[in-house]
C-alpha cells in the first residue's frame, strides 16, 4: 500500500510542476539573414550595387531600375565580416570597404525560431 501511495504522490507532484509553466506559443513571422546596404545620396535609377566578401567570391548584385529611387539594397544569405560595396551609376563608381556589425534577430521572441543574423551599413554615393 505504501508503494501505491508513494507512486500517486510522485505522479501528482510531476503533473503539478508541468502545469505551473504555461506552454510557450510561437508566432510564425519569418526573417532572413543578410546584409542591408543603405545608400546616402542615392540617385534615381538605373544603377547597380555590388557587394563582394573580402577575399573574393562571387559579387552579389542589386539593380535599381530606371525611374525608381532605391535607397536600400538587401543581400540575402550574405553575412561577411568585411565586404567591398560598389555603387555603379552612369559612368561613375563609388567603392567602399565596410565591416558590418550583425544583430541576432528573433522576430517571434526568445526560444522561438527562426534566428537570423542581420547587418546594416551605410554608403554615401558620390555625386556627379
Amino acid at each position: 500500500m505504501r508503494v501505491i501511495i508513494l507512486i500517486a504522490l510522485a505522479l501528482t507532484a510531476a503533473c503539478s510542476n508541468s502545469s505551473s509553466q504555461p506552454p510557450q506559443v510561437c508566432t510564425k513571422i519569418g526573417c532572413e539573414s543578410g546584409l542591408q546596404v543603405e545608400l546616402g545620396g542615392a540617385p534615381v535609377g538605373p544603377f547597380r550595387v555590388e557587394a563582394q566578401a573580402a577575399g573574393g567570391g562571387a559579387a552579389r548584385v542589386f539593380e535599381c531600375p530606371a525611374g525608381q529611387r532605391c535607397e536600400i539594397a538587401f543581400f540575402a544569405d550574405f553575412t561577411p565580416a568585411e565586404a567591398t560595396v560598389r555603387v555603379i551609376t552612369g559612368g561613375r563608381t563609388t567603392e567602399r570597404t565596410v565591416r558590418p556589425t550583425y544583430e541576432r534577430v528573433q522576430p517571434n521572441g526568445p526560444g522561438c525560431p527562426p534566428i537570423c543574423r542581420q547587418g546594416r551599413v551605410r554608403v554615401e554615393v558620390e555625386g556627379p
